[in-house]
């Protein structure tokens, strides 16, 4: 396992400058057949924080990814150290090994240059883009709860020995500064009045003055921000949205694990399915005509659901057939009924938890990217204000509704009937028969 180390890169590659590079490190040459010269090099990053290339031959082609001291977003203004290369990198290291199928293979990190050479992924595209042209994913579902089932119990106290889990919680806490924006841009910056806070304004004015004073609600938002601060159950991806996967209808891979850190693993899961539900109900404003894309949507909400039973039933699976170092491990593999009956308890009294919290992180998600500073390409990309505003306005209070209810949702079935409820009285999603 690679250490986590500081970086000292401070310029960002060029054509010239990346081809002398590859041609001087033996690893990528040979990658391409020692035929440098040859290769075709495109940037290609759209993110906030990092460089992209991608980098083609005749015969292979890789996705080199630089991270400079400071976000790419702010231009230079943001101060970041490259170390976040690291991170992500040793994160995909882990991932890959423990979900070989549905990350992409790392070929080479260079700490002194802050860059990391990956697995190009083609005919891959992002799945945001994908979900806004209506694509559907028939196996996505079951590949990342696969993905998550796999990546969550395989960096949990349910496989690991305690001492090999302190020793990569205490790696990842190390990864201060973009937890430090993970925190302040979900939990704190859209439940205050932020400068860097934006909306779909004068249309959402009233509700955000509501959502941003409502007290109950925005202590309900501090006691999900201390459990992500506190709690260390697993290893998050971070930042695990549609536009940190990249597939085709067959085939699923995660990227961009840039934000790992130890939390609640209600919280990657809450992450990905607020993003999913974001895009449910941006649906109807890219139709061509009134209903075009109800069976989409229902495709979305189902997706949703088969998430999360997917993920619950392949994580108790793993925690009844690989009980390991971990905490099952005075259990064991007995074959009394108490045993099995005792095991199977404990461990769906704790996926219990973390569906509360999925729902709970997942209504925050579609709270900040709707009036925070990073907000979603689902709605950014509705030109109409009046449609963006509508889409917007219902997600909105869909999410502070089910947040504010005092005993939250039951099952993640409530949170797809909740959601289609809340879009039809906005009158975006027709009656279904």
């Amino acid at each position: 396992m690679m250490d986590v180390t500081g970086t000292i890169a401070a310029t960002v590659f060029n054509e010239d400058t990346l081809k002398a590079y590859l041609a001087s490190t033996p690893r990528l040459s040979h990658v391409f057949g020692g035929e440098v010269d040859s290769l075709r090099i495109h940037e290609i990053g759209d993110g906030n924080l990092n460089f992209v290339f991608f980098v083609r031959g005749d015969k292979a082609a890789l996705a080199l990814k630089q991270a400079l001291p400071y976000s790419r977003m702010s231009g230079g203004a943001r101060a970041l150290t490259c170390e976040r290369l690291a991170f992500e990198t040793k994160a995909l290291q882990i991932f890959a090994r423990l979900a070989p199928a549905h990350v992409p293979a790392v070929h080479h990190y260079d700490a002194e240059r802050s860059l990391m050479a990956q697995e190009f992924l083609s005919p891959h595209i992002v799945m945001r883009k994908g979900m806004i042209e209506a694509i559907a994913y028939p196996h996505f579902a079951d590949h990342i709860s696969t993905y998550l089932a796999q990546c969550l119990h395989g960096t949990s106290d349910f496989a690991l020995a305690a001492t090999e889990k302190r020793e990569l919680v205490a790696d990842f806490a190390r990864n201060i500064e973009l937890c430090e924006i993970t925190e302040r841009l979900i939990f704190t910056e859209p439940f205050t009045n932020s400068p860097n806070n934006r909306w779909t304004s004068p249309a959402l004015d009233g509700q955000v003055a509501q959502l941003q004073s409502n007290v109950a609600l925005k202590l309900r938002v501090a006691a999900l921000k201390q459990k992500f601060l506190t709690r260390t159950d697993a290893l998050l991806h971070g930042d695990l949205h549609s536009g940190s996967i990249m597939l085709t209808p067959d085939d699923t891979k995660v990227i961009d694990p840039e934000f790992a850190v130890f939390g609640p693993m209600g919280f990657d899961i809450g992450i990905l399915v607020g993003n999913l539900l974001l895009n449910y109900f941006a649906q109807p404003a890219y139709e061509a005509s009134v209903g075009e894309r109800g069976p989409y949507g229902d495709h979305i909400l189902a997706m949703v659901q088969e998430i999360w039973s997917g993920f619950a039933f392949k994580f108790a699976a793993l925690c009844r057939e690989a009980p390991g170092d971990g905490i099952l491990s005075c259990v064991g593999l007995e074959s009394s009924d108490d045993a099995r009956q005792g095991r199977n308890a404990f461990v769906h009294a704790y996926l219990d938890e973390v569906l509360q919290d999925t729902i709970s992180y997942a209504c925050v998600e579609m709270i900040r990217r709707t009036i925070g500073r990073a907000h979603t390409l689902d709605y950014d990309l509705i030109v109409d204000d009046g449609l963006r505003a509508k889409a917007e306005s219902a997600s909105l209070a869909c999410a502070v509704e089910i947040l504010a209810r005092p005993v939250g949702v039951g099952s993640i079935t409530d949170l797809c009937r909740a959601s289609r409820d809340f879009a039809r009285s906005a009158g975006r999603q027709p009656q279904m028969p």
